[in-house]
């Protein structure tokens, strides 16, 4: 078994799930799952977990995410992207006489977003699009969301290329929807590339012709980042035997347990290591003694 993270370069035309596939069987690991999908068109960053790996999905999920992209005026679309149906006819839109920085401005900051209609997000167990393809209308609730960066230039007189630093659960096709709603002309995402998650970056990816290459020289392992070395942003604590026994019970790990701690700026949650580098557990302090709960137990058996 494989414990840790790939970080793969996504091409278009290939859904998260489907890389997820082929980077199993070129691991030919049983366990792997992404940390936040990227839609078919889109291309760029998709983290795959491996492994124990897989449950940090709580810790990566909530990062914030780096895009860049292009952004068509003077159409929208059922599916807010260039797939979609159009949304009555075109318009013409000239973006040179548009003063972009206070159309952009406007979506910075903490934002209420509405969901596309087609998008992986459940409603009664079920994603939306399943119910957009039967042309079923369901409630789609707003949620809040940050972005934190959003900049732009005009292309071409229809065209917007755009880059956005944004929250976990931000779409950006409701981005461009929007953007298009409050010129009065409609828009789409046209094109869609994701640079980051987190500390992650494409500098660090590989494509899937790059790891079946690798698969084939027997070198992907040397792609794959070990779960040891995973959440690093977290304070390392190592402990003695006596907690190593605490920690892999489930139960709270005392101060007087722990031999060394290297401190980073986050003290929300702690990697717990033993004293032979084996990763055991990620904890959280608890907030009114000197102890540490166990958040998740990497099982023993695991660590071979």
């Amino acid at each position: 078994m494989i414990h840790g993270l790939i970080a793969v370069d996504k091409e278009k035309g290939i859904s998260s799930h489907d890389a997820v596939a082929r980077m199993r069987g070129l691991l030919r690991t049983k366990k792997a799952g992404h940390f936040g999908t990227l839609d078919p068109n889109a291309t760029g960053l998709l983290l795959i977990a491996l492994g124990q790996a897989t449950r940090f999905f709580d810790f990566y999920v909530k990062q914030d995410k780096l895009y860049t992209g292009r952004i068509r005026f003077g159409q929208a679309t059922a599916t807010y992207d260039a797939e979609g149906e159009p949304l009555g006819p075109r318009r013409d839109v000239d973006l040179a006489a548009v003063d972009l920085e206070e159309l952009l401005s406007a979506f910075r900051g903490r934002l209420l977003q509405v969901p596309p209609a087609y998008s992986a997000k459940k409603f009664r167990g079920k994603p939306l699009y399943a119910y957009a393809r039967q042309g079923e209308v369901v409630p789609l609730e707003a949620a809040e969301v940050f972005v934190h960066e959003l900049t732009g230039r005009a292309v071409a007189a229809d065209t917007l290329e755009f880059r956005a630093l944004t929250s976990s659960g931000t779409y950006i096709r409701s981005l461009a929807h929007d953007l298009g709603r409050r010129l009065g002309c409609g828009a789409y995402l046209l094109e869609l590339r994701r640079e980051r998650i987190g500390r992650f970056g494409l500098e660090q990816a590989v494509t899937l012709e790059q790891a079946a290459a690798l698969a084939a020289e027997g070198r992907l392992l040397q792609a794959v980042i070990p779960i040891e070395k995973l959440l690093d942003e977290y304070p390392k604590m190592i402990v003695s035997q006596a907690g190593r026994r605490c920690v892999c019970n489930g139960m709270a790990l005392k101060a007087s347990d722990v031999l060394k701690v290297y401190p980073t700026d986050r003290r929300d949650f702690f990697r717990i290591f033993d004293d032979e580098g084996k990763l055991l557990a990620i904890a959280e302090k608890e907030p009114h003694n000197l102890s540490f709960k166990p958040y998740l137990v990497i099982p023993e058996d695991s660590q071979d």
